[in-house]
């Protein structure tokens, strides 16, 4: 992957290849669970954008140069810096034609206004799935994203992961007990930045927020959950603490959650609850999460993450529209995936078959040849140029063609040609006029008949 203007990547073939493989395996995983396809707009309102909060501040939303945008579109424009603020006008405004619980997926790029770094850039794709209510959602459906997000993360050749889950209300409901509530805001910012910042830039920053060395070493005893031990005890400990209402109701919710997520058979060993995650966008109500590679792949940040949000219309619609949603990085995974060799890039192309032309007299019937092919499903190319044969099957090889085929005048006269496979070196002799099963078998994509 290159790119010559900083953070906006570009794949080269192979590798894109292997990118819209591994998109195409998560939109059939998506829509296996019943979730329906969405497209929305690449440019928003600021307004809209801005809706939830001084979110510019982070992603730093670029505006589009577009002089007559106050009355055309009632305000300046921005590119989108995720596909959930979006999800949010589009429901408020289409719910009159939508069917609720709406289930949606969308795979598109967003833009933010970052600094780039190693797996972080200003334009980048977001696989994302939500599930939006009208009027209420249960809590349940928080479980079913989680589950859907690891079992497409499972589903992929992907290094070991773990999902790590948290509820906003249990961390504010903790701030309560510490922090002036003007401040926690501003806290659960710094907190959600620690893993990114030195020990002393995040106590000196929380010093500053709160005011007292011992408030400073609470929060920080609170965040630490490596030394609750498991799920069940760190779940445990939270009903002894028993702080305010909002922290019962957080604790709750989490409960049933990670009981839902055992009879979904979701692994343990792919859960830990993790008091010390915020997700830093403000329209986050309830419960958060977010996957991370284990092991030596743990810096490479966050592969996928997502929550709860009962807010996000309230200054788009009268009307409640409750959500619960999740994104995957695929432009961060598929890079990783390609660096680690655990995703093939080894074609330049997604012909299967490429067909050779011997006697350019005859190129009419060669592309034929090639149209009979595509008919019954085989991804074909013809060579064109005036080139050698041993140049054709040399280009086939560095494209990563799977088969040629290969015929002379005579061979085509007598409606016959030679099916090579590049690999293994086998030939066989197959007619031209009546191509079917019998081709489909020998390229590997029907299975052979047991007659």
């Amino acid at each position: 992957m290159k790119s010559d203007i900083s953070g906006f990547p570009e794949f080269l073939p192979n590798e894109q290849i292997a990118f819209n493989k591994v998109v195409s395996l998560i939109r059939e995983r998506f829509e296996l669970y019943g979730y329906v396809p969405m497209e929305t707009a690449a440019v928003e309102r600021v307004s809209t954008l801005l809706a939830k909060g001084d979110d510019n501040e982070i992603y730093g939303i670029y505006r589009l140069g577009d002089k007559n945008s106050d009355k055309k579109s009632g305000g300046e424009l921005g590119l989108r810096f995720d596909l959930t603020v979006p999800l949010a006008r589009y429901v408020a405004s289409n719910s009159a034609n939508m069917v609720f619980p709406h289930r949606r997926y969308q795979i598109a790029p967003v833009w933010r206004g970052e600094r780039p770094q190693y797996g972080r850039y200003r334009q980048f794709y977001q696989c994302d799935v939500d599930i939006i209510g009208n009027g209420s959602l249960s809590i349940e459906h928080d479980a079913e994203v989680i589950s859907l997000i690891t079992d497409v993360l499972g589903s992929l050749n992907i290094p070991p992961f773990i999902t790590l889950i948290n509820n906003r209300k249990i961390l504010s409901g903790f701030l309560k007990t510490t922090v002036q509530p003007e401040k926690i805001t501003d806290v659960v910012k710094i907190i959600d930045k620690s893993s990114k910042i030195s020990p002393e830039e995040f106590d000196g920053s929380l010093m500053e927020l709160v005011g007292a060395k011992e408030n400073v070493l609470k929060i920080k005893n609170f965040l630490d959950t490596e030394k609750r031990g498991s799920n069940f005890e760190i779940l445990r400990w939270f009903k002894a603490l028993s702080f305010n209402e909002e922290f019962n109701l957080g604790v709750s919710e989490l409960t049933t959650i990670f009981q839902i997520l055992k009879k979904l058979g979701v692994e343990e060993n792919h859960l830990k609850i993790s008091t010390e995650l915020a997700r830093g966008l403000s329209y986050y109500t309830g419960t958060v999460f977010e996957t991370v590679f284990t092991g030596n792949l743990g810096e490479s940040g966050s592969i996928s993450g997502g929550g709860r949000y009962d807010n996000l219309t309230e200054t788009l619609s009268s009307k409640q529209f409750p959500g619960v949603g999740a994104t995957i990085g695929i432009s961060r995974i598929v890079p990783k995936l390609i660096e680690k060799g655990l995703l093939a890039v080894d074609k330049m192309t997604p012909a299967l078959l490429l067909v050779t032309v011997q006697n350019r007299e005859f190129v009419g019937t060669y592309i034929k040849i090639a149209a009979k092919l595509r008919k019954i499903g085989v991804k074909t190319e013809v060579y064109l140029q005036d080139k050698s044969l041993k140049a054709q099957l040399s280009y086939a090889d560095k494209k990563g063609h799977g088969f040629v085929l290969i015929a002379n005048e005579i061979e085509l006269l007598e409606g016959r040609a030679i099916l090579r496979n590049l690999k293994t070196k086998e030939q066989y002799i197959i007619r031209t006029e009546f191509m079917g099963r019998e081709v489909l078998e020998l390229l590997g994509i029907a299975k052979k008949s047991s007659t």
